[in-house]
């Protein structure tokens, strides 16, 4: 495994940030049949309740980028002290350039700075932690901004009950420090790329481009045998594959990862696991010799399957009295996607924690529909000299 252990870094502040705009299942009854014993059959196995998805033109970043201003205004960080800004997501802007370059004008931080992105999904978090933690152990920096997102669930076609139901949109920022403390935190990481097409986007980036005549062709959907709609864009999810993945793999890796560290169940507060769902949250925990007690899983029923956000999210929605007015020590444990798997042992002590706020929509995104006219008239303009 690839295990680390920093012995000089805090993570300090945690903000977290959710659109309004709020999908039940109920709103959604049709699929269920008309039936609410459906319903609610659902919301008691699974947990899922109800996802938060952004309007049309918020993206990642934008999340991101609110969380990020309340977290720097509500610590009164100066902006110039900000070192590295690392932008982790399955949802950039743009091909190129990284997001994390747009970020960094956007937050008005300084030029004398590291931004990149990282594209990962269910282990982002973790990820982000052991890049900004790696950083700051080493004297690179001493304070990198953390920003974990994912948005775009309102392109979801409604008619695909397997991936629509699940998702919600979330932005989060988080503040890693160095401290001339001990104070000690472990990360292990693991990959096993064998199983990358079981959750994979198979069309649209270079392995398998749409070529403008074939648009139309590539994007009309494939129905299954639900009659489930899937197009070469979407997210394909092998669920049993994914669920067999995640029932093996994960268990094992926390509880050896836990002995290397020299930690146990008995010695942490809490285990804040992916939030895939509440089902499969509690059954990691139990495997991995934590009580359901352990591991809060009520934000999955509010929000949705925030991918890699689900870890922040769940500290700050069901945490951040604990983590404000106290310390606890937590393992995080984020797997999926990849197939990677990715866990930390971390301390939070009197962080500044936001709680989940709203997104404030400033109405300035352009939605896709106005991207295209405006880069239209850009190209068509490129070869003026100007007058």
């Amino acid at each position: 495994m690839a295990f680390s252990e920093f012995k000089h870094v805090l993570i300090t502040g945690i903000s977290v940030v959710v659109p309004k705009n709020i999908i039940r299942l109920e709103d959604e009854i049709e699929y269920f049949g008309g039936s609410l014993k459906k319903v609610q059959r659902v919301k008691t196995i699974i947990g899922l309740d109800s996802r938060r998805v952004a309007d049309k033109g918020v993206t990642a970043s934008d999340l991101c980028a609110q969380a990020a201003e309340n977290l720097l205004s509500g610590m009164n960080v100066d902006k110039s002290d900000i070192d590295a800004l690392i932008f982790v997501s399955q949802g950039p802007d743009h091909a190129i350039p990284a997001t994390a370059c747009i970020l960094q004008d956007k937050l008005g931080l300084s030029k004398d700075i590291a931004a990149f992105d990282v594209n990962q999904g269910c282990t982002a978090y973790v990820y982000g932690l052991w890049l900004a933690s790696s950083m700051v152990e080493s004297g690179a920096c001493r304070k990198v901004l953390v920003l974990v997102g994912e948005a775009g669930a309102i392109y979801s076609d409604p008619d695909n009950r397997v991936i629509t139901p699940i998702f919600g949109d979330c932005g989060t920022a988080t503040l890693v420090e160095h401290t001339d403390k001990e104070i000690a935190s472990w990360y292990s990481l693991g990959t096993d790329g064998s199983g990358a097409e079981a959750l994979m986007v198979p069309a649209g980036h270079a392995r398998f481009p749409l070529p403008a005549e074939h648009y139309k062709e590539f994007t009309e959907p494939v129905r299954d045998a639900n009659n489930n709609p899937w197009y070469l864009t979407s997210t394909y999810m092998d669920g049993g594959a994914i669920f067999d993945f995640t029932m093996t793999v994960v268990p094992e890796h926390i509880k050896s990862f836990m002995e290397r560290a020299g930690h146990s169940p008995q010695t942490l507060a809490y285990a804040i696991l992916h939030q895939a769902n509440k089902q499969i949250a509690h059954a990691v925990a139990v495997k991995s010799g934590f009580t359901v007690e352990q591991a809060p899983t009520e934000t999955v029923a509010k929000y949705g399957n925030q991918s890699g956000a689900s870890l922040p999210s769940v500290i700050a929605d069901q945490l951040c009295n604990e983590v404000s007015n106290g310390d606890l020590r937590l393992l995080l444990s984020g797997y999926g996607v990849g197939l990677s798997w990715a866990s930390a042992i971390v301390t939070l002590d009197h962080i500044w924690c936001s709680g989940i706020r709203e997104y404030e929509n400033s109405g300035t995104q352009r939605t896709p529909e106005e991207m295209e006219s405006y880069w239209r008239d850009k190209f068509k303009n490129s070869g003026k000299t100007g007058e």
